[in-house]
């Protein structure tokens, strides 16, 4: 009887609206660092539109540029973590069915995975675009 009257009395309550948070730094980030979940805490602020709410969104991204200590984080802020770097050497894949054509490249721009880069072929010296996959290779797609 007793349990029953709590949940009917829980049930009745009115819904309490969520807290809004933001994401702020707990120490300097320097550009480059992959942000750590020791790296943020959630404050208990309203978050504007470029502000990042959640930690999931903010750890395991790469800082673009230099962040103080207490600073919220915003989106512009953070990018996918570079795989490869311009000027850097790549291994360049071409597939097609069965046809698999490996090559080396130079990397013309920076590039986190799955981001397109264009590549410069050192045989051929032809610059394709493809796509960055895991380990900075970059496969080349019709």
């Amino acid at each position: 009887m007793m349990r029953s009257l709590a949940l009917a009395a829980l049930l009745l309550l009115p819904a309490l609206p969520a807290l809004a948070t933001t994401v702020e730094a707990t120490r300097t980030l320097r550009s480059g660092t992959v942000v750590s979940a020791s790296d943020v805490r959630l404050s208990p602020d309203e978050p504007r539109r470029t502000e990042i709410g959640t930690l999931d969104e903010a750890v395991g991204m790469e800082v673009r540029s230099s962040i103080r200590a207490g600073r919220k984080l915003r989106r512009s802020d953070l990018r996918i973590p570079l795989l490869v770097k311009r000027n850097q050497l790549v291994d360049i894949v071409y597939r097609s069915g069965s046809l698999v054509i490996r090559g080396e490249g130079r990397a013309l721009r920076d590039g986190g995975e799955g981001e397109a880069v264009r590549v410069m072929n050192l045989d051929s010296r032809n610059i394709v675009t493809g796509r960055v996959m895991a380990h900075g290779i970059v496969e080349v797609s019709r």
